[in-house]
């Protein structure tokens, strides 16, 4: 059994075109590059809870026989350049002459129409193969929820469902029927090739599941792990980390902890729709240094919302400054789980503005083994201003939209924020620190009850 530590989420208008043909029977990659594209499907599969990666494998198989960059595929489209390939991505051949662009882009062929199109809904990390792959999971996911062969309505369903499929198991017919209807787009009724496009899911799914035996296929799926005493970071692929909403919403992006992130459009809504959580599990109570990344952001009202030692902070990020990493502050948390951050997309933007999830990093700052220090968990903004204000009791997110939670914005706030300058400053030096401020983000504080 294969188990591993932490690694590096469209129905309807999207579009994939199988690329692989009956005359082109060579595979493009060797049998090592291709257990090793197999590797990394099956382990971002498993970073988001789904343990029969061989499923996505045999989608990726029938689609490009597993390629990814066009010097893998080199009878295809070329398609835009991506880092992982050092030139043009693969890109679909069955749209017509490849220079209208609108073939499917890597190793998944995301077709959203021409390459622009597909890049401006999908996001540009689908050029990455992590990222091409990430987006597969949520297609996939969304897929399955939405078929008329599953009873699965939620990704959690849906996941569920896809980790009990095996070969020629009692699932298997309606996975193969799911896959050509609903991810190559022939439905049993009004397409002509259902039969021979069904055979060939149904013979690279089996394919690709033979060519690693069951051994390599098997993995465990780790609990969310805690936070040892001197920190650590959590990547958007972490079992820790969240991804709410619809799928459709989320797309990935190029940039950030290990080159690749997450991120939806902003709303003006009274709840959020999409949103990330991180659930949080500390070994040991202490003071930790809280920082996000920031890469390729647009919002300027991010909201992060901290539930930490039976208090809540909401602390507001400029996401727009695209930082690698900005400072939430500096927070007691206590020992054991309850603990969590939360991002939702009703920033107050109504335009749509990108709302970035990349990696969250906490660090220790009181020694290891002398508990919290008894602080009350201020957030700290830049030059080691700090906000004051406390929570009482446990706290969290109200309301209930669909796909997720997040504030309603009305609830009790302080007046204000009460920044504390050094003594002897100015009422001039604290203007100029507060404008300093307001450049990067502003910090606010609130209490709030837990309401679920």
């Amino acid at each position: 059994m294969y188990s591993f530590a932490h690694r590096r989420t469209l129905l309807g208008a999207l579009t994939l075109v199988a690329m692989s043909s009956a005359s082109s029977s060579a595979l493009a990659l060797t049998p090592e590059e291709r257990e090793a594209r197999c590797a990394d499907i099956r382990d971002v599969a498993a970073d988001n809870g789904i343990s029969a990666g061989f499923l996505l494998a045999g989608i990726a198989s029938a689609e490009t026989e597993l390629s990814h960059c066009h010097s893998e595929l080199s009878w295809a489209c070329e398609g835009p350049d991506s880092p992982d390939c050092g030139g043009p991505v693969v890109a679909g051949a069955g749209d017509g002459a490849c220079s209208l662009q609108q073939g499917g882009l890597g190793m998944f062929q995301f077709d959203g129409g021409t390459f622009d199109q597909t890049i401006a809904r999908d996001g540009d990390g689908v050029l990455l193969l992590s990222g091409n792959v990430t987006r597969a999971v949520d297609f996939v996911v969304n897929m399955v929820m939405n078929s008329q062969y599953t009873d699965a309505t939620t990704p959690e369903e849906a996941k569920a469902w896809m980790n009990d499929v095996t070969v020629d198991g009692p699932l298997w017919d309606a996975w193969i029927r799911t896959v050509t209807h609903y991810y190559n787009g022939c439905s049993p009724t009004a397409c002509s090739v259902f039969n021979q496009r069904y055979a060939h899911y149904d013979e690279h799914a089996r394919n690709v599941f033979d060519e690693q035996g069951d051994a390599f296929w098997q993995v465990e799926i780790p609990p969310c792990s805690p936070i040892p005493p001197e920190g650590r970071a959590f990547e958007e692929t972490d079992t820790c980390f969240t991804k709410g909403g619809p799928l459709p919403y989320w797309r990935v992006g190029i940039g950030g902890g290990n080159n690749l992130h997450v991120w939806t459009g902003t709303t003006a809504d009274a709840e959020s729709v999409n949103y990330v959580e991180w659930d949080l599990i500390f070994d040991e109570a202490g003071q930790y240094l809280v920082e996000v990344s920031i890469p390729d952001g647009g919002s300027t009202m991010a909201a992060y919302v901290i539930d930490h030692a039976g208090a809540t902070d909401e602390i507001i990020v400029d996401q727009s400054v695209g930082t690698e990493f900005v400072e939430l502050g500096t927070f007691d948390f206590d020992a054991g789980d309850g603990q969590r951050i939360f991002l939702g997309d009703n920033t107050g933007e109504a335009d749509g503005r990108k709302l970035v999830a990349d990696t969250l990093r906490f660090t220790r700052i009181d020694e290891p083994g002398g508990g919290g220090g008894g602080g009350d968990g201020n957030g700290g903004g830049p030059g080691g201003i700090s906000v004051g204000g406390s929570g009482e009791g446990g706290a969290g997110i109200g309301g209930g939209s669909e796909g997720g939670s997040g504030s309603d914005g009305d609830d009790d706030e302080d007046d204000g924020c009460s920044v504390a300058a050094a003594d002897g400053s100015s009422m001039t030096s604290r203007a100029g620190i507060l404008a300093l401020l307001a450049g990067l983000y502003l910090v606010r504080r609130r209490d709030r009850r837990r309401t679920h």
